[in-house]
């Protein structure tokens, strides 16, 4: 099978630096557990690969973050993720003499700093994102007059009395969805100020499936199924291409049990997917 790599592949700068926070971490407190609030990244070979160098991450699905770190020893070590946490969290990480480390994405914290000054200045905000996604918690815990936009929903605009508000979204949402939402929000609201705090590396991929022009039958997006950018990747190929098959695969081994008669692939990535990954799935669909 013939295959073509898209570019930007494996991890992006944030998770880069989220990983390397991870282990240096885990080096400084050689002795002791160390713990991860939420997936570092959403990719469970990281996760998995983290646990065997002896970091554990703290996730369920049915457990509040609140009752997590209630639930650990005083004075822990305890590593923030890379998508951002709730306000509260830092208090509650002081009451209990927790030692933090915050691997918060640069591109994440830029943006609730906008949103930060924006409140001082006695601004509303809408938030778009989606629902329950760490990313838009953090924004969300920040203040009442962050008002949340399902990027799948409706939005009571009557809540927002700021007659221009700022409006701003999770860093890793589907660009072209995101340019409908905020047409809709410009009806709406026309002196709102529209911030698109898109990442440059989830833009760049999405744009990369979106002008594909090339002879392809098949689109393989390698990356997590917990991962917003990679599942918004997914939906840019559908969407764009609906007479090409798509695929979302996390392994070789979840590829490997899927039938492939095709003869062009196309792989993109998601920002959290490792670059080892990726190449084990390019060489097993070159050999086909």
């Amino acid at each position: 099978m013939k295959v073509t790599l898209f570019e930007p592949k494996g991890y992006c700068a944030g998770v880069t630096n989220a990983i390397k926070i991870a282990y240096e971490v885990k080096k400084e407190h050689r002795d002791v557990p160390v713990y991860i609030l939420g997936m570092l990244v959403h990719n469970q070979i990281v996760i998995d690969e983290l646990e065997k160098a002896g970091i554990t991450t703290l996730y369920r699905h049915s457990i509040s973050d609140e009752a997590l770190l209630e639930s650990l020893p005083d004075g822990s070590v305890i590593i923030f993720s890379a998508h951002g946490h709730k306000k509260n969290l830092d208090e509650l990480a002081l009451e209990k003499h927790f030692v933090v480390y915050d691997a918060t994405c640069p591109r994440v914290k830029h943006n609730l700093l906008i949103i930060e000054q924006e409140l001082k200045n006695k601004h509303q905000i809408i938030y778009v994102g989606h629902n329950n996604h760490p990313e838009a918690l953090a924004a969300l815990s920040l203040s009442e007059n962050v008002f949340f936009y399902d990027i799948k929903g409706s939005f009571d605009y009557k809540r927002v009395k700021d007659k221009s508000p700022l409006v701003i979204n999770q860093t890793t949402l589907n660009t072209k969805e995101l340019k409908d939402i905020y047409i809709d929000i410009i009806v709406h609201k026309p002196k709102a100020r529209i911030e698109n705090e898109i990442c440059a590396t989830t833009r760049l991929r999405q744009e990369a499936l979106i002008e594909l022009e090339e002879d392809v039958d098949l689109i393989v997006v390698v990356g997590d199924k917990a991962s917003s950018n990679t599942n918004r990747l997914l939906e840019i190929a559908s969407s764009s291409h609906p007479e090409v098959k798509s695929l979302l695969v996390s392994s070789l081994e979840e590829i490997k049990k899927i039938d492939l008669p095709f003869k062009h692939a196309v792989i993109s990535s998601g920002a959290s997917t490792p670059l080892s990954e990726i190449d084990l799935i390019v060489s097993y669909l070159k050999s086909l």
